[in-house]
C-alpha cells in the first residue's frame, strides 16, 4: 500500500501561533424540548442523560456533576427502575417522582429515568496535538441525534481523543445522543466550533494527516496506508462533506460499494473509517 504523501500541500497562513483553543457551546448538552410547564426544571447548560448504560456511565466517570435525578410516576412497580432508585440514594442523590409526561420531554425514548449533569467532557487540546498517535474526528453536519450517538458510541470503543463539530446546523449532546451512545458521551470530548481551518491547521503541523471521507476520493480506504496521526473527516449523509471543509483536507478518500446511486450512513462510515485504522495499526505492531 502507498504512504500517504508528503507531497501534499499543506494550507498556509500568517495568524498567530497561539495553540487553538474551541469556544465551549454550553447550550450543546441542553434536552431536545426544555420542560416550560410548572414543575421541575433545570439550567439549559446541564446535560439531560437518558439510558440505563448512559446513567450508569455518568455515576462512574463524574459522579459529583449528578444535580438532578428523575423517575417516573410509580417507579416502585418497574424493576429496572427499582434497582436504579437503590443506586442514585446510595450515592447521597435526591429523587424527584415526575409524570411520564415531563420525562417525555426531555425525551420520548426516556424508559422512565432521567439524570442532570452540570459537567461535560473536556477536550485536553495540547494533550491531542502531543500525542506520538492518535484519532480525531471532524463532524461536518450531522444532525441527526442518532447518528451522533452510534458515532459517539464507536469513537469510544476505538479510542478517539476528540470530536469537532460545526455549531451551526448540528445536532448538540442531547438526551438521545446519550442514550445511543450508551456512555460514549462520558468519554469521548465533543467540542463545537465555527471555523475547522484554524484547528486543523494546528493538527497538521503536529503532524496529523486529514483524510475526508467521499465517494469521489481516487483511493480506497482499504489501500490507503494511515498515518499513527490521522484526522477523518465525516459529512452529511445527503449533502456529503462542504466544499470548504473538503480543501482543508490533505486527501479524500471512499469506501467501496457497488451502487454509486446509495451512499453509507454516516455512523457506518465513520465506523468503517475507525475500524481500518485500528487494523491498520495493529497489524503494524504485529
Amino acid at each position: 500500500m502507498k504512504k500517504a504523501s508528503s507531497s501534499h500541500r499543506r494550507p498556509t497562513s500568517n495568524r498567530s501561533q497561539k495553540p487553538f483553543s474551541p469556544v465551549r457551546s454550553k447550550g450543546g448538552g441542553r434536552s431536545e424540548a426544555p420542560v416550560k410547564s410548572s414543575g421541575p426544571s433545570w439550567p439549559r447548560d446541564w446535560r439531560a442523560v437518558i439510558g440505563s448504560h448512559a446513567i450508569q456511565e455518568v455515576f462512574q466517570k463524574r459522579p459529583k456533576s449528578i444535580r438532578q435525578v428523575w423517575l417516573k410516576q410509580g417507579w416502585e412497580s418497574v424493576p429496572d427502575l427499582k434497582e436504579l432508585a437503590q443506586e442514585f440514594r446510595s450515592r447521597g442523590l435526591k429523587i424527584d417522582t415526575v409524570p411520564a409526561a415531563f420525562l417525555d420531554k426531555v425525551s420520548p425514548s426516556h424508559q422512565g429515568a432521567a439524570v442532570f449533569s452540570d459537567e461535560t467532557p473536556e477536550l485536553d487540546w495540547e494533550a491531542v496535538q502531543a500525542a506520538e498517535a492518535g484519532t480525531f474526528l471532524v463532524l461536518d453536519g450531522i444532525e441527526d441525534p442518532q447518528n451522533l450517538g452510534a458515532i459517539l458510541r464507536t469513537a469510544w470503543l476505538m479510542g478517539v481523543k476528540g470530536v469537532m463539530t460545526p455549531e451551526d446546523r448540528s445536532v448538540g449532546l442531547t438526551a438521545t445522543v446519550h442514550k445511543v451512545a450508551c456512555g460514549g458521551v462520558e468519554h469521548v470530548p465533543v467540542e463545537r466550533t465555527s471555523n475547522f481551518a484554524n484547528p486543523l491547521e494546528d493538527l497538521k503541523k503536529s503532524g496529523y494527516w486529514v483524510f475526508g471521507l467521499s465517494h469521489e476520493g481516487s483511493k480506497s480506504v482499504f489501500d490507503l496506508d494511515i498515518p499513527e496521526k490521522v484526522v477523518w473527516c465525516v459529512g452529511s449523509e445527503e449533502k456529503g462533506l462542504r466544499v470548504t471543509t473538503e480543501r482543508l483536507c490533505d486527501e479524500l478518500v471512499r469506501i467501496p460499494q457497488i451502487s454509486a446511486a446509495a451512499s453509507y450512513n454516516a455512523s457506518v462510515a465513520t465506523a468503517i473509517a475507525l475500524t481500518e485504522t485500528a487494523r491498520q495499526r495493529r497489524s503494524k505492531k504485529l
